[in-house]
């Protein structure tokens, strides 16, 4: 049994787990906590992560591992970024330093590494209707287990959140939900349900005004009260409720119990309150108040720039003094675009569902803040708005992550599309990303391209993605979606003028004699890359920036089917499956069909292969998938010298 003194040097030296957890006093797990939370600096200081919200989620961490039994009870994590302290807790404190490394510790939940992550989440907005599938399946299947989903607030924003409270106050099933409240989500949180839940916070004294009229109520109990009287005091009383904003009154409207407002860095509070409901068999929600960053002052001061950090230094030193600029991002590069283009077209505003600070539009938003809009964590509703917009006569550009786009596809389809709205969809993260499975945008060149009325592009360059920006919003015909890496920008000029392109018209870059290469977006410069080496092997290739996968380029298309004898090799940082890959191969096979006895050249296509792709640092994802430079020669060489 530690102590308090040898608390530090446990926890460093062995894996103090769940059982060790529960063995320990509301007083050694406060003094853990304050350890654990310098193990959690040190780590994220070597390999980068989400620093901000495991600060603030320790003691909650500590306190579900005392009161609970995992993993036989089930503890969802919502998004799954903040649970580092639970990985720590669970065996897996030693491999800390391959945190979000290649074949290291995923930086989200991950139940392939433990028996105790119940379900994946990279998402936001999941854990309760997670919670709810799998207390019916408890309930069905006659087992006993408790089940936890701990979501943030900035998850509560969620619609599919709110379907599933809606639902499981209906149901009336046996789980607890735990809000993490710390008034964040990536950015600010925004909107209705955010005030709310301040407003509860600010509402601690509605609990001691109710307690001293029970006081009174018990006291003059024995008193012999006229019933005129007594009227007066449960008046009193249902005014008190009435008036003041009651804590969780929503909740409990709707069917959930609710508990709260708990200090979220009070080990002892919260085991209480967890105790307190985890033998009930009604669904409850404990509201939980915690500090974004909480135990490392930088991150407290500014929880939104220590939201998810590279590798950084706990030193305290002199900022280098600068050389030259730095390269900006394609995310900067688009909202700067943005801002230069709201200049000339009043009517054009900017979207973003809560991912304000990744996509760079926080800087849009400060230059016309009555044309921003941050719909905190809802994609559906950041779509459909824009549809509205749209057919009102404004020009929205829709600021979106491309897994987050994901979750609102219906809209897309059925209010964009359908009614060929004017809509532009700015595709940030389009390709392989560091976090792992649950964030590749691979997908969103396949899903987009099969919607009727729908254009989608790709940029080679800064300077290409300004112009497709601008070619859109000067002539808006349409939804169109532009997508673009998480990278640093090529080409990326400040001083560059903005120029109507064609943008459904491939260039040609370089001319060759042996081989096509039909490069789509991010992968134009990696062709380029891999030209000196194709041509040490004696192969030259014609490189096309193929910048649009729909409309494909008819024109171009049909002058390199029209020799049989020159092989053709699409390349796109996207799903191989229905990607641009297989645009081309089904105009191919259109042509032959209407042509039969015409010869096309053997076409291949490189692409993400079909299957999740892991976390790990991008050169290495783009290498392991085909990709890189070096790749893309090898298989070029084999594909023409077969």
């Amino acid at each position: 049994m530690p102590t308090l003194l040898n608390l530090a040097k446990t926890f460093v030296e062995a894996n103090i787990g769940p059982a060790d957890i529960k063995r320990m006093s509301a007083q050694q797990l406060q003094a853990l906590a304050g350890d654990i939370r310098q193990q959690v600096i040190q780590c994220i200081s070597q390999t980068g992560g989400h620093l901000a919200s495991n600060l603030g989620i320790v003691e909650i961490t500590l306190a579900l591992h005392n009161v609970f039994e995992s993993p036989k009870d089930k503890i969802l994590w919502d998004v799954g970024h903040q649970i580092y302290v639970h990985k720590m807790l669970t065996g897996r404190r030693d491999q800390f330093d391959t945190l979000r490394q290649y074949k290291g510790l995923s930086g989200f939940v991950n139940p392939a590494e433990s028996e105790h992550d119940a379900f994946i989440a990279g998402h936001s907005s999941t854990s309760i209707s997670l919670a709810v599938g799998m207390a019916v399946a408890r309930d069905h299947l006659k087992q006993d287990h408790k089940v936890i989903a701990v979501i943030g607030d900035g998850g509560l924003t969620g619609g599919m959140a709110l379907e599933a409270i809606n639902h499981l106050g209906h149901i009336q099933r046996n789980v607890v939900i735990v809000l993490n409240d710390n008034e964040m989500s990536i950015s600010e949180n925004l909107g209705g349900f955010s005030q709310y839940m301040k407003r509860i916070k600010e509402t601690f004294f509605y609990q001691d005004i109710k307690a001293k009229l029970n006081q009174i109520e018990v006291t003059l109990d024995a008193s012999e009260l006229k019933p005129q009287l007594w009227d007066l005091i449960s008046t009193v009383k249902r005014q008190a409720k009435e008036r003041l904003d009651t804590p969780g009154i929503v909740f409990e409207k709707l069917g959930i119990n609710y508990t709260g407002p708990v200090d979220g860095h009070d080990v002892n509070a919260l085991i209480a309150a967890f105790s307190k409901v985890k033998h009930l068999s009604q669904p409850q929600i404990i509201h939980v108040i915690t500090q974004k960053g909480k135990g490392y002052a930088p991150a407290e001061a500014d929880a939104i720039k220590y939201h998810g950090v590279t590798a950084f230094s706990l030193e305290k030193v002199d900022p280098p003094q600068p050389t030259k600029p730095k390269v900006k991002t394609y995310s900067q590069v688009f909202t700067d675009a943005l801002i230069e283009l709201a200049e000339i077209e009043p009517n054009m505003v900017a979207i973003t569902p809560a991912t304000a600070e990744g996509s760079g539009l926080v800087k849009f938003g400060k230059a016309y803040p009555e044309r921003f809009f941050d719909v905190a964590i809802c994609e559906q509703h950041a779509v459909t708005m824009a549809a509205g917009m749209a057919k009102s006569g404004l020009l929205p550009v829709v600021s979106i992550y491309s897994t987050f786009l994901q979750r609102a596809f219906d809209q897309v389809i059925h209010d964009v599309a359908i009614l060929n709205l004017p809509v532009v969809f700015g595709i940030d993260r389009g390709g392989l990303v560091e976090d792992g499975e649950t964030h590749q945008g691979v997908f969103d060149i396949a899903y987009m391209r099969s919607v009727p009325n729908m254009r989608v592009y790709a940029p080679k360059d800064a300077a290409e993605l300004r112009n497709m920006l601008y070619t859109v919003i000067k002539n808006p015909q349409g939804p169109v979606a532009i997508r673009f890496p998480r990278d640093k920008a090529i080409d990326s000029d400040e001083d560059q003028a903005f120029g109507v392109i064609e943008m459904d018209r491939w260039e040609t870059l370089v001319e060759g004699q042996d081989v096509t290469l039909l490069a789509y977006g991010s992968m134009v410069e990696h062709a380029r890359a891999a030209l000196p080496a194709l041509a040490e092997r004696g192969i030259t290739a014609t490189l096309v920036n193929a910048r649009s996968c729909k409309p494909l380029d008819n024109e171009a298309l049909s002058q390199l089917l029209a020799n049989p004898t020159k092989p053709v090799v699409t390349i796109e940082e996207g799903s191989i499956a229905g990607g641009f890959g297989s645009a081309v191969l089904e105009w191919a096979a259109m042509c032959r069909s209407e042509n039969p006895g015409a010869r096309q050249p053997e076409i291949a296509c490189i692409g993400v292969p079909d299957r999740f792709v892991e976390h790990g640092s991008r050169s290495i994802l783009l290498d392991i998938n085909g990709l890189s430079a070096s790749k893309l020669a090898d298989f070029v060489t084999k594909f023409v010298k077969r």
